[in-house]
């Protein structure tokens, strides 16, 4: 069915990311969500990763999967009334998330500084009126208007949360990691954080390093910054300074393995540059 909204034309890497996971979105609202999405953009630069390396989607795909599985997971183990997405960018997540709960008395708020009011109106266009989901403009680096804005949108810091910091690591440093989520640390460790990040290039057998390499360097280029990577070490470290309690850690090949019962891409040595990690703060 057609509607009076044209297909956004958006260069950013949260379209670049929906490229590649399209399969995740086959059937109803998102599915009618992504057709308003013009990729026409970001298509050379898709087609030069994957030309790179096939893994880049494959690892995409995982992460999207594992993280939405985890939050199936946390949600039925530990109901939270409340979801923060932050740097939520074009990913309808938020939308997904009213599907996986449809009766579920919770509140999600997707945050991010850019294409809020871009995805507003593709949620008209498609007749999405869920009033439990709210799509709010904020930079997440600017804590103090990060949380004034949630809290003018009703979040409550006495209720529990689940944070997804999903895609946010690549981009910002250490010191603004340990920033922004002190603002959801709380005594009793009620809320619950699931992110992800890179690890270092290095560390990938010899066989992959020299495409792991490159397909660093092309984005870096797309994005006209460095990517941040981290060790495990080094991501459960900032954790301890938090006072966080592990919940999981998935490498790629454990996260594949969770999913699937199986091992098709990532076998033997191969664990893959990303991995995701939940924690109760």
């Amino acid at each position: 069915m057609k509607t009076g909204v044209n297909k956004l034309s958006v260069a950013s890497t949260s379209a670049l990311v929906l490229t590649y996971v399209k399969s995740l979105y086959e059937e109803g609202l998102g599915k009618a969500y992504l057709s308003h999405i013009d990729f026409s953009q970001v298509k050379g630069l898709a087609d030069e990763l994957s030309r790179i390396t096939p893994l880049f989607r494959e690892a995409l795909l995982i992460r999207k999967r594992i993280i939405r599985q985890i939050i199936r997971q946390l949600m039925t183990q530990h109901p939270r009334p409340q979801i923060c997405i932050l740097a939520a960018g074009l990913d309808p997540l938020g939308l997904q998330i009213t599907e996986y709960f449809p009766d579920r008395d919770l509140t999600i708020y997707e945050v991010d500084s850019s294409n809020m009011r871009e995805k507003q109106e593709i949620y008209a266009a498609i007749h999405f009126s869920d009033e439990r989901l709210h799509t709010l403009q904020a930079d997440i680096n600017n804590t103090a208007q990060l949380m004034r804005t949630l809290a003018d949108a009703g979040y409550d810091p006495q209720q529990p949360a689940l944070i997804i910091f999903e895609g946010i690591m690549h981009y910002i440093s250490e010191e603004q990691f340990l920033s922004i989520m002190r603002n959801f640390t709380s005594s009793s460790k009620q809320n619950a954080v699931i992110m992800d990040y890179m690890e270092y290039a290095e560390g990938l057998p010899v066989g992959s390093v020299s495409k792991a390499t490159e397909m660093l360097d092309t984005m870096e280029s797309y994005i006209g910054s460095r990517l941040q990577q981290f060790s495990r070490k080094k991501i459960l470290n900032l954790l301890s300074l938090l006072d966080a309690d592990l919940i999981e850690v998935y490498d790629m090949q454990a996260a594949e393995l969770a999913l699937n019962g199986q091992n098709r891409v990532y076998k033997g040595e191969r664990k893959g540059m990303l991995e995701i990690i939940s924690f109760h703060i």
